[in-house]
Order: C-alpha cells, then sequence, then structure tokens
C-alpha cells in the first residue's frame, strides 16, 4: 500500500513540476507581459494549413508597426526550435514569426519544393497591419536557408537571363522589397557585394557541415572571397562587421562553440541574432539574454512527464484488471550472467555494429521504405527520419539475436529450457495479455498526451528536449502512428526479450536499469561520440555524406529517446516479469515521438 501512495506522490508531484516548468518557459517568454506569443494555423492561398509560432512585442500595432523576423528551421526540426532567438527578438522590438514548414509537424503536407511555405508565410507576414513591411529580415537554419532564398527573391520584372552556377540559364532574380537583413546558420553564405542589404553567416565550431579544418574557418576561401569588396584579404575578425550595417550594406561572420543539430539553441547563437537585427533595424540591444531559462523550463518539463508516465504506467500495471493477465506472479526469470565479459561483450559489441551501419542503414532503410507509399503520396511509410532509423533498428537488433545465441547456446550453454519460458510466459493467456499490453501502453501514452495537449493550451508551448519534442499530432499524423507502431513493435520485442534475458538482476535494481539503459543508448552513443569525436580531435568532421548526415539527425533523437526507454523497459519488467508489455509500451511511445515532427517524404 505504501508502495502505491509513494508512486501516487511522485505522479502529483510530477505533474506539478510539468506545469511548473511551462510556466517558467512561458513566463521568460512573453518577458514580462511585454510581448505576446501565439501558436497559428494559417491557410495559404494554395488552401494549404502552415503552422506558426508567433513572438509579438505588445508594442507592435497598427500606429506603431515593428520590423519583422521570418525564421525558418530546416531539416525535420519543428516551429518550437526557432523559438529561442524569436523569444529575443520579440524582446527587442521585434515581430518573429516561425514557420514549420508544409510536410513537417503541424504543417499541412504539400508537395512545394520552392520554400516549403516560406512564400506564402512572407506574403501574409507583409500583408499584417503591425508590421512594418519597410523592416523586414530572414533567419534559415540548415535546410531553411534554401526555404529563405526560395521566398527572398523574385523575378526580375525585366525577363532577364543570367546563367547559374551549373551554367543553366535561369531568370535573374531581385530582392524583395523591404528586406533589409538575411542571416544564414550552418547553412548558405554571405549575399555579394551587389545586394544592398545587411548579410550574416553563424557558424558552429561542431557544425558537422563545416568541411575543413575549424581552427582555420576565418582562412576559409569560400569565407574570405565575399569580403573582398569590403577589403579583406586573406582572413577576417568573426564577430566583426564590415562594410556599414547601418547604410544597409553590412557583412558580418559570427561563430559559436557549438554544433548543427543545437545550434539554435546556443547562447552565441541566440546573441549573434540580437547582435544582427537590432543593428540592422536600428534598435537597442539593451537587453539581458534570458531563453536558457525558457529552456530550462521546458526541459525540466519534458523530464517531468517522463517521470509522470512511468509512474501513471505502473500504477495502471497494479490494478486487477491489468494485473490479472499481464504481472507472471513468483515466475523464476533469466538474471544476468555471472560472468563480466559476456555483459560487456553483449553491450559493446551491438553497440560498435550500430555505430558502423548507421551510415549505411540509415538512407538504405529511408530508399527502401520511401517506395512503400500510396498513389497519393501521402499515406504511406514516408516520413524521412523514422523509415531510417526504424531499419537501423532492426539491424541492430537482428545482429544482436545473432550474438545472443552464439553467447548462450555455443559459449555459456545457458538452460534452453528457461529461455523458452521466458516466450511462452507460462500463468498468462496470450491473447489478453497483448490486448492488455496494448491497452495499458495506449491508456498511460493518452494520459500524458492530454496533460501535455492542456499544457500547450494553456502555455502556447510544448516540453522538448533539445530536438526532441512531445508535440501533439495531426490527424494525419495520428495515422501515421498507426502505420509505424507495427514496424517499430518488432525490433522492440527482440530487443526486449534480448535485454530481459541478459541484463536483469532481482536484487540490484539500480544496476539492471543502467545495464538496460546501456543496451538501448550505447548504440546511437557510440555513433555520436565517433561523429563528434573526429571533430574535437582532428578538427574535421565525418558528416561528409548524405548518409552520415542522415544517420546523424536520426541518432541524435534516438539517443535522447532510448533514456526513458532503458528506464521504462527495466521497472516495467521488474513489476511485470513479462517482458512484452514494456516491448509494447516502448514502441508505442518511440512511434509518438518519432512520428511527431519529421519531415514526411511525398517528392520522388
Amino acid at each position: 500500500m505504501k508502495k502505491k501512495l509513494s508512486l501516487k506522490r511522485l505522479l502529483l508531484i510530477s505533474l506539478a513540476v510539468f506545469f511548473v516548468g511551462l510556466l517558467i518557459a512561458s513566463s521568460v517568454s512573453r518577458a514580462g507581459g511585454q510581448t505576446e506569443m501565439r501558436r497559428l494555423s494559417v491557410m495559404t492561398d494554395r488552401g494549404v494549413a502552415i503552422s506558426l509560432e508567433v513572438y509579438k512585442p505588445v508594442a507592435a500595432t497598427k500606429d506603431n508597426p515593428a520590423p519583422a523576423v521570418m525564421l525558418i528551421p530546416g531539416g525535420n526540426a519543428s516551429v518550437e526550435y526557432m523559438s529561442d532567438a524569436g523569444m529575443e527578438l520579440a524582446r527587442r522590438g521585434i515581430v518573429a514569426v516561425g514557420i514549420e514548414p508544409y510536410t513537417i509537424g503541424r504543417s499541412d503536407v504539400e508537395l512545394d519544393k520552392d520554400g516549403l511555405g516560406s512564400i506564402e508565410v512572407t506574403e501574409y507576414v507583409y500583408s499584417l497591419d503591425f508590421i512594418d513591411n519597410t523592416q523586414i529580415g530572414y533567419i534559415g537554419w540548415s535546410m531553411g536557408a534554401s526555404r529563405v532564398n526560395a521566398a527572398m527573391y523574385l523575378p526580375d520584372p525585366s525577363g532577364e537571363m543570367v546563367t547559374n552556377a551549373w551554367g543553366q540559364q535561369t531568370p535573374k532574380q531581385i530582392l524583395r522589397e523591404g528586406v533589409k537583413g538575411v542571416m544564414y546558420v550552418g547553412a548558405g553564405g554571405l549575399l555579394g557585394s551587389e545586394y544592398q542589404i545587411n548579410s550574416a553567416l553563424f557558424e558552429g565550431q561542431w557544425d558537422n557541415l563545416y568541411r575543413g579544418d575549424r581552427r582555420e574557418m576565418n582562412k576559409n576561401p569560400q569565407y574570405v572571397d565575399p569580403l573582398k569588396d569590403y577589403g579583406v584579404t586573406d582572413e577576417f575578425e568573426f564577430w566583426k562587421w564590415y562594410g556599414d550595417p547601418q547604410a544597409g550594406n553590412g557583412r558580418i561572420y559570427y561563430e559559436g562553440w557549438t554544433g548543427h543539430t543545437i545550434g539554435l539553441s546556443s547562447y552565441q547563437f541566440v546573441k549573434a541574432a540580437c547582435d544582427f537585427y537590432t543593428t540592422t533595424f536600428g534598435l537597442s540591444n539593451d537587453f539581458p539574454i534570458l531563453f536558457l531559462w525558457k529552456e530550462f523550463g521546458t526541459a525540466i518539463a519534458f523530464i517531468a512527464i517522463i517521470v509522470a508516465l512511468i509512474c501513471f504506467v505502473l500504477l495502471l500495471a497494479d490494478l486487477d484488471f491489468f494485473k490479472k493477465d499481464l504481472v507472471a506472479k513468483d515466475r523464476p526469470v533469466l538474471e544476468a550472467s555471472p560472468k563480466k565479459w559476456a555483459v560487456i561483450l553483449g553491450l559493446v559489441l551491438p553497440a560498435l555494429f550500430g555505430a558502423a551501419t548507421a551510415a549505411w542503414a540509415v538512407p538504405t532503410g529511408q530508399g527502401i521504405l520511401n517506395k512503400w507509399i500510396s498513389a497519393d503520396q501521402i499515406h504511406g511509410t514516408n516520413i524521412q527520419n523514422v523509415n531510417g532509423l526504424v531499419f537501423w533498428l532492426v539491424c541492430l537488433q537482428l545482429f544482436g539475436l545473432l550474438l545472443w545465441a552464439l553467447m548462450n547456446f555455443v559459449v555459456l550453454k545457458t538452460d534452453k529450457g528457461a529461455l523458452k519460458a521466458h516466450v511462452t510466459l507460462p500463468g498468462t493467456r496470450k491473447g489478453p495479455m497483448f490486448l492488455k499490453a496494448l491497452l495499458l501502453s495506449f491508456v498511460s501514452l493518452l494520459g500524458v498526451y492530454f496533460v501535455i495537449s492542456l499544457g500547450e493550451q494553456i502555455f502556447s508551448i510544448s516540453p522538448r528536449f533539445w530536438k526532441v519534442q512531445m508535440n501533439s499530432l495531426t490527424p494525419l499524423r495520428m495515422e501515421k502512428f498507426l502505420t509505424y507502431f507495427p514496424l517499430y513493435l518488432v525490433p522492440f520485442l527482440i530487443a526486449n526479450y534480448l535485454h530481459t534475458t541478459s541484463y536483469y538482476k532481482k536484487d540490484k535494481p539500480g544496476r539492471s536499469t543502467l545495464m538496460f539503459w546501456l543496451a538501448n543508448g550505447l548504440p546511437p552513443m557510440l555513433f555520436l561520440v565517433y561523429a563528434y569525436g573526429k571533430i574535437a580531435l582532428f578538427h574535421d568532421t565525418p558528416i561528409t555524406s548524405l548518409g552520415m548526415s542522415r544517420a546523424n539527425g536520426s541518432l541524435v533523437d534516438a539517443a535522447i529517446m532510448m533514456i526513458p526507454v532503458g528506464i521504462v523497459a527495466s521497472v516495467l519488467y521488474r513489476k511485470t516479469k513479462n517482458f512484452y508489455v514494456p516491448a509494447v509500451f516502448n514502441s508505442m511511445f518511440f512511434t509518438w515521438m518519432a512520428v511527431a515532427t519529421d519531415l514526411i517524404f511525398i517528392g520522388k
């Protein structure tokens, strides 16, 4: 009874911490009432809805219009990922409009290779009466740089044709009237001197898109050449303006000790964005940078809701309705081998295999599963990163299964009867067990989903931990959830069987949890150690191919998500002695996290 009360108390505390975290994040974002923050869904001229996050200074009105900056993410990043710079710009008197491009997050799916909605949002922003449409700027991160270019330029009315970098004849482009500045982050470059607007590039020391020795970034000809018209010949200084920013022809490079994936949440980037646009628009920058408190609030909300989720599912498992078919009472189960070398091999070899094969498996999985699309190219298994990640997981678990068979049947000579009993679960009814495992997982996740949706309705903000966001699902993404759940269930069933027969210790719950987490988390972490270790030691990146880039993005997400997955696998198995329950729950949780935001691929 005490244990149940303790779980209930912990559940209530974690829910309270969740709302406190969102309250902190929301209060900081609103700057004590000086800024309004809203999530919008705007219907564009195409009849397609696009999701926006708007930070608007209260002082911006029809009679006192304010400058505006559109913040466009790249890859699979949601609009929330642009929020840090957005809130700080708004505190300095700038309307910040974060864009969730078509096919990402809550925006509708639309095949628009030009800008994925950035052009339509630009037209929308120009139409707002509280916007000074002679003072417009853009920030484009990663692939968002090309989305910025699609919106920022217009065909020259003269119809003049020019030769592009590939020798093709294309219409000459001119800047959209009213654009005063553009800032690229991790991609793109400075504009040529023929464009009379301020231009900036932010480059992280750990950014995996940079090619070359990071110690001499300021001597890279690719970076130096755009500054030759400003008197720069061999090298330049970061954080130094060239040209005359007040006259609108300034050029500047910013540098930070950050990487590509988490660059937008770095202090140096947000500071650079504030410096660039307050200078461009002639505004005061005499404000402290407070966005880290917002990150703190959303991070503790994320952690608290994970704790609440674990408490909730354990409380449900204690109910007689579920306990009858899910909990195997007093059942002897296999424990971790007393041979430490066997346990270490079981952890390290799959991790090495997962790290070594990620750059092949992730793009290969995308290529295979992208073809499994219905005629309208919207329905089917076509979420880019999810396809790569699930294929990688399947490959990883098949390797783990082969290694496990070798160790148990050949080396350790484990009792085959015990291994078989672990699968058959004597004392439970198989049909009701699977149905109730599904129901238990669904009800617990639905409860947490409701709390998250409620929190967002109150605070206009979602819990996230860096790039991993507990996002609400659109109807299409609900459909994707049902599509991908069985695909994730297969590798999680294998993984949970392997881990529960290899790492469980009856009298050492802390050690068991650690081992379960390492078994799940080591493969993506080892890949990231390799990728960023090379940057640290040799100042160059191995992420030079499309495959490595896709693997990097997928495994950053996986490394974070595997933390709760490992914990849940351990605590649920300890309670039920039934490896199917954590497998079903974790595959359902992982599917939600995977399909909530990532880009839905509809191109050929």
